[in-house]
């Protein structure tokens, strides 16, 4: 997943991969109570790659899952989703393009952006009553923990792109134009 014009096949597995390994595997491998959100990294991963209207559905419909899937209140990550495809997305796609220290730098931003306002939502509407307590041992170590998991899908991610792409080229040379 190098440019802005990945696989259209990429998309849909990699977001039902997001939201298996999410439902799935992240409760499993939680630390000190602190669950990896696989989600945001999905959605961060193909913002970085997709225009802004297709990734911010992407990001509102991947957070309405995210909701729907766990404990808490219903429309929260889908609009943390949302603000955070919308805001990656608008980036220049060529900022991203074989520039890994810029991907991780947007997804350590995005990660803590998406963990803090899903933090400072939950405290407006009461569901977390202390903000610094919930920011300090949920939302820093959430951001940090779901870089860390974005830092090794990223090149599970890039292989998969990139062979996928390979095909595509292949196809396009013999004159296949599907």
């Amino acid at each position: 997943m190098t440019g802005p014009s990945s696989p259209p096949i990429l998309l849909p597995v990699v977001t039902i991969a997001a939201v298996l390994l999410q439902i799935i595997i992240a409760p499993h491998i939680a630390i000190g109570g602190v669950v990896p959100n696989i989600v945001l990294v999905a959605v961060v991963l193909v913002a970085m790659r997709s225009e802004v209207i297709s990734a911010t559905i992407v990001g509102f419909v991947l957070g309405l899952v995210f909701d729907l899937a766990t404990s808490g209140p219903v429309g929260g990550m889908s609009l943390v989703m949302a603000l955070l495809s919308y805001g990656v997305s608008s980036f220049r796609k060529d900022i991203f393009q074989d520039n890994w220290v810029m991907q991780v730098i947007v997804l350590l931003l995005a990660a803590f952006a998406g963990e803090l306002l899903h933090n400072v939502l939950y405290s407006i509407i009461g569901y977390d009553t202390d903000f610094l307590s919930s920011l300090l041992r949920r939302a820093l170590p959430g951001a940090l923990y779901d870089s860390l998991v974005g830092l090794i899908l990223f090149p599970i991610l890039q292989h998969f792109a990139n062979a996928s792409r390979k095909r595509q080229n292949a196809g396009l040379l013999k004159g296949k134009f599907d």
